[in-house]
């Protein structure tokens, strides 16, 4: 199956809309509540964190002459916004879709309470 691809019907869905709307994902044609695969989410979580550590690295190495609190500020700052790109941006272009098959309903229990008269 291709990446970003509905299992049920085909339908390609947009990259933004995988990235935006991951938890709450539904066809656009068949209206099928649709889910990303855990491995997806992995290697998309593995990949921004190695991302993450390369930049804070580099980053690092740049500004540790700097004085005050900017000499780890700055890299860790860095190294947050290259995970939370490169997390994105890999889950979008290698997003599998799966059939998602709804949370369980709540269970209700009807309490009736005995009013004394």
């Amino acid at each position: 199956m291709a990446t970003r691809q509905c299992p049920n019907c085909g339908a390609a869905m947009p990259a933004g809309r995988v990235a935006a709307y991951s938890y709450d994902l539904v066809c656009a044609s068949c209206q099928h509540p649709l889910a990303i695969s855990e491995l997806s989410r992995t290697f998309a979580a593995f990949a921004g964190l190695a991302a993450g550590a390369i930049v804070w690295w580099i980053a690092t190495l740049r500004f540790a002459s700097e004085p005050g609190a900017l000499g780890w500020v700055w890299p860790v700052f860095l190294a947050y916004l290259a995970t939370s790109a490169v997390a994105a941006l890999t889950l979008m272009l290698a997003g599998t879709l799966q059939l998602r098959t709804g949370d369980p309903a709540p269970q209700h229990e009807r309490v009736t309470h005995q009013i004394p008269h």
